[in-house]
């Protein structure tokens, strides 16, 4: 049985921080399923690599979003 998405986002979500240009990670659903969202602030190929595309075989989705500001 595959880990819930939640635990999966708890156990990697520090680790994903500290790519440099990752400013968020959140959890969303993609054609039915859950997947982990990791917002990073702009497509530089480097950010882009760095960021895997599964944790624990749940699919991670990246978003573009800019740098977020607390307001």
């Amino acid at each position: 049985m595959m880990a819930s998405v939640q635990a999966v986002k708890r156990r990697h979500e520090a680790r994903l921080m500290k790519i440099r240009g990752v400013v968020g990670v959140g959890i969303t659903r993609k054609e039915g399923k859950d997947c982990i969202c990791v917002y990073v602030k702009d497509d530089n190929p480097k950010i882009l690599a760095a960021v895997p595309r599964t944790l624990e075989e749940i699919p991670v989705e990246i978003v573009v979003s800019g740098e977020f500001t607390i307001r």
